[in-house]
């Protein structure tokens, strides 16, 4: 398996059409990808098919893009065996996680969307929406393309930044289309887990009980307990505690906050316990994890 940053990217570039810099990465074509082996990129990745075929492996499952589709990928996915069919046309845009995080801090359910994102990074736009992100990427071409200098990386930064919001515009309304319809409130079960589910996953990772959703959903914890079993087949605290660690990694391995910083954040009564919690989940240390992920292993 090899890693993927952006100062390995800056390399591939040169041989391919593209742009390249320390957080923002744009080009017509996946060459400087691609590799026999197995890869891990440290930034989000997102690909556009314009026409044609594209397909990868992403965590031992399959994912194709075809016309008008987009595909997120989020920084730590494994991809392999990445194929783009003869004739195809395709756009590429890379960000980092930091310059990601200083676009988004003013989304409410960033979270919400990254997890939507990791569970579904396939997307199929109607031809309006698909262009109206285009046309973003297009101005970037075509400021690349200009003569003028002066101010190119500002105006790249607030293009990209423009771009990564409309995008995440259009994955909103895709979270929106799959919250529970009317129709499903008639099986109530059904309605109990998805807005268990909504709840875990907008709650940034504060509350790691079943007690506490139970309260929000007006149920008791044994009947909350039993639902989610019932409809998901896995239980509602491994659940929880999925979305927790989640967001506990993330924050180690791409915010400049402290460990205790990060404990108090996620709501924990001291640094002892969240150390403890940390190494029951991830099996190491928060400061290990941090250190291991910061070296690339």
């Amino acid at each position: 398996m090899k890693n993927i940053g952006f100062d390995e990217l800056k390399k591939r570039a040169d041989n391919v059409f593209c742009y390249a810099d320390d957080c923002l990465f744009v080009s017509e074509s996946l060459q400087c990808l691609c590799s026999a082996e197995p890869v891990r990129f440290d930034f989000s990745l997102m690909v556009f098919c314009i026409d044609g075929c594209v397909e990868w492996e992403q965590h031992n499952q399959s994912c194709v893009l075809r016309q008008q589709d987009f595909a997120v990928v989020l920084p730590g996915s494994l991809l392999a065996k990445m194929a783009v069919l003869e004739g195809s046309h395709v756009k590429v845009v890379g960000v980092s996680a930091r310059f990601l995080q200083r676009v988004l801090r003013i989304s409410a359910n960033l979270w919400q969307l990254v997890r939507f994102v990791k569970f579904n990074p396939v997307k199929h736009l109607g031809s309006s929406d698909f262009e109206h992100l285009l046309h973003f990427i297009n101005l970037i071409s075509a400021e690349l393309n200009a003569d003028n200098t002066c101010y190119r990386e500002e105006i790249m930064q607030h293009l990209f930044a423009a771009f990564i919001l409309g995008m995440v515009s259009d994955i909103s309304h895709c979270v929106e289309s799959s919250v529970v319809s009317d129709a499903d409130k008639a099986s109530f079960p059904v309605y109990i887990f998805r807005r268990f589910m909504e709840e875990v996953s907008s709650d940034n990772g504060c509350h790691r009980s079943v007690i506490y959703y139970a309260g929000l959903l007006c149920c008791s914890p044994s009947y909350l307990s039993r639902t989610v079993k019932k409809v998901s087949g896995r239980r509602a605290l491994n659940i929880i505690n999925e979305y927790v660690v989640d967001r506990i990694a993330y924050e180690l391995k791409y915010s400049d906050k402290s460990i205790k910083e990060i404990a108090m954040e996620f709501d924990f009564p001291n640094v002892s316990f969240f150390a403890k919690y940390v190494r029951k989940h991830l099996k190491t240390s928060p400061t290990d994890f941090r250190n291991k992920n910061a070296a690339g292993e």
